[in-house]
This record gives C-alpha cells, structure tokens and sequence, in this order.
C-alpha cells in the first residue's frame, strides 16, 4: 500500500500513517476469492482490501479496533479482518450496500447473514465467530466514540447455538506413530526442522515463523530459544540436544537471518508452512480427508502430554494459556473419546456370549 493510497483511504498525518503501515505488514496479505467464479485472486494485503471495502469513517474505526490491544495475537488480527472482509462482501452481495459503514449493519442483515450461512449448511461456531468479530467491532467503537449514535446489531438472540461437547469439528490430533510417519514423509533437514520444533515447542506457526537465528542463545553448555509468544510475551525455551543437532544440519553455516528456511533459502511464511505440512501430511497418509496444520501439531503435543500424566497446570503453562478452560479443550475431548470407548466396551461383555451363534 503506498503513501497515495494511505490518504486516499483516510484523512491522516504522518504518525497515523506510521501505524498503517506497521498494521499492513502485521495483518499481511491475502489471495481473496471472486464472489461469483470462486477462484483466488492475486496476493494483496488484507489492509488495503478493507480501504477498498469499508468507508472511509468505518475503516479507521476498524483501524483502531485491529491495532487496539483487544486483540492480543497478530494471527488474531488477521482473523478479524478476514471476517469483517466477510462482512463487508455479504452486504454487497444480498443488501446492495457498496462500502461496508457500521451504520448500515442493522439487526435485519444480522439475521439474513445467519439464515444464509445456515441454508449453506455452514458450521455454527463459524457463524458464531463471524458474530462475535462484528460485535467486538461494535462494543470497541462505541466505547472509543461515545458521541457516536451507534448501536450494536448483534445480539445473543442472533447467535446460533454452539454445543461446548461436540467434538465434530475440533481439531483433530495426530497419534504418536502418526506424527513420527509425517517427520519420516520430509525430504531434507529443513522440512523435518519446521513440524519437530512445532511439535516440540507446542508453538504457534507465527511464533516459529518470525523466530531468526538471532533468538538462539548458548547458556551454560545448552541451547536456548527466545520465542516471542501470543500477546507479545517473551518464554525462553531449552532445546534438546538432538533437536539441535537437526537444527544445525538445518541452518549449515548461517549465522543470521530467519530460522525456517525453504529449500530455495526464503523465509517460510505461516502459508508456506501450512503448504508444507499438507503436503507432509498427505504423503505420510495421515487425518485423510482433512488437512496437517501447525494448529493439529499443537494440538497433538498437548494432548500427547497429558495422556503421559503431565499435570493439567504444567500444560497449561507449557501452552501459555491464559485460562485453564482454553487447556481443557484439548483434554476434555481426548478424556470423552476415552469414556465412550470405555463404556463401550464394557457394554459388550452383557452380550459377548451370545455372539458365538454367528461370529466365529
């Protein structure tokens, strides 16, 4: 986005355009689909989609509310402003409204989008979340414009039922031999180095992609990792020895420049990585029918951890969630799935007997 388009998209001085800027390269760029062929389109950034989308007014409302510390993570942001990009093409495409203006959300369009997104047979906790983001855009406007006349569209009455126990579209985690197939699908050291350290780390793929060689630190005869976590915190994490030596086979005799490399020595982006995994993911025959994300690794190892008896706060602090209840997610599926065949099986004995007749 250059200078020209900045101020063609709001009225704004010199520290203002500063902090576009830094939101543009945070937020990223995206390959937006056609509304009507489907297709992805060229690579452009998120940030300049939203000026094209919203009003002018709108977008630096949006502007505030994505550079505001409500939303903690960069892939957070990111998130947000694909739904209200989502928004914004929902409103063009059934209310006839050109550029997205939070005046014109009205709780009539609220409920169309619902019933549409149901008619499409899209996921509840989709639409919930796609809710929840237009709400938190309201509530934060409001509150950092009180002259406003601006009221929330969204109410809980709107949102769909999300049920906490269903597990059908959680994230699914690999087994222990299921992620030992995909290490052994990598070609070269480099694709090895990208799911073990995000296994390892139970990372996030932004934490890992923005990690540079300068954030290895020798202490005391070990390797350590200044990994910079979601919400900007800062963890140090000692590497094992073996996953250092891969790390070394990796990296060859660079000393600078970003830890995860491709193969043609350009930094991996998170789309990248997510290419990567998939590709990993499908040659080891793996989650068929589904996709290798950095998010199933992470999954994976947290659970792995508890299934080895690691108590439920040492997870937690290992993950760096917030709230124990963020932890339990993971667990609490792994324990239902458990429980179920468990007492499945428990049934069988009632009846085992009476199997003979038919099962040899």
């Amino acid at each position: 986005m250059t200078e020209i388009d900045l101020r063609a998209a709001a009225t704004i001085d010199r520290a203002v355009e500063q902090q576009l800027l830094h939101l543009r390269d945070l937020l990223g760029q995206v390959a937006p689909r056609d509304p009507h062929t489907r297709r992805l389109g060229p690579r452009r950034w998120r940030l300049e989609l939203l000026a094209e989308l919203c009003t002018p007014e709108t977008f630096r409302h949006t502007v505030s509310w994505l550079s505001s510390t409500l939303i903690t993570s960069a892939g957070a942001k990111r998130d947000y402003a694909d739904d209200i990009r989502h928004w914004a093409v929902f409103l063009q495409q059934e209310e006839g409204i050109t550029q997205f203006a939070l005046q014109d959300v009205t709780p009539f369009a609220v409920r169309a989008y619902r019933q549409r997104e149901e008619d499409r047979a899209s996921a509840p906790r989709t639409i919930k979340r796609r809710m929840d983001t237009l709400s938190s855009l309201f509530n934060f406007t409001a509150w950092a414009n009180p002259d406003l006349d601006l009221r929330n569209p969204v109410t809980k009455f709107d949102k769909p039922k999300v049920d906490p126990n269903d597990h059908t579209t959680a994230t699914p985690v690999l087994e222990v031999d299921e992620f030992q197939a995909v290490l052994q699908a990598a070609a070269t050291a480099r694709e090895m180095l990208v799911p073990a350290l995000i296994y390892t780390l139970a990372g996030r793929v932004s934490e890992c992609c923005t990690a540079g060689l300068h954030n290895l630190q020798e202490e005391g005869g070990q390797r350590k990792l200044d990994l910079r976590r979601k919400g900007g915190k800062g963890r140090v994490f000692t590497l094992p020895p073996r996953l250092c030596e891969l790390l070394d086979v990796a990296k060859g005799d660079r000393t600078t420049g970003m830890l995860l490399l491709d193969d043609q020595d350009r930094p991996l982006h998170r789309h990248a990585v997510d290419y990567l995994l998939n590709r990993l993911g499908k040659q080891a025959g793996v989650l068929p029918g589904r996709e290798l994300t950095p998010h199933v690794l992470r999954a994976s190892k947290l659970t792995h951890m508890h299934d080895e008896g690691v108590p439920l706060e040492e997870i937690r602090q290992f993950a760096d969630h917030a709230h124990v209840q963020t932890t339990l997610r993971y667990i609490r599926q792994r324990d239902d799935e458990a429980l179920k065949a468990r007492h499945a099986a428990a049934a069988v004995t009632v009846y085992d007997h009476l199997l003979d007749r038919f099962v040899a």
